[in-house]
């Protein structure tokens, strides 16, 4: 079973992912957004990691993609491989 406290954890290290994949393309959260076709706000409330959302898998696929990297790494503790 997965509990909130599971799936909050799972966000953040999103979240994290998010903000460290874009840093390391030397990228802005706009010209993610541009990249991705998703909104600034979007991004922005995404990294923040302050509200959680039910993001798609279409968004995360727009992402990876956007980010050069795949969703599995888009959850992935070890920053390594990045």
């Amino acid at each position: 079973m997965i509990t909130n406290k599971d799936l909050n954890e799972q966000y953040s290290l999103f979240a994290k992912n998010i903000k460290l994949n874009r840093k390391r393309l030397n990228l802005t959260q706009e010209e993610l957004a541009e990249k991705s076709d998703i909104s600034i706000s979007y991004i922005k409330q995404i990294e923040s990691g302050k509200y959680f959302k039910n993001v798609s898998l279409t968004t995360m696929l727009k992402l990876s993609k956007a980010l050069d990297t795949n969703i599995h790494n888009l959850f992935s503790k070890n920053k390594k491989s990045l």
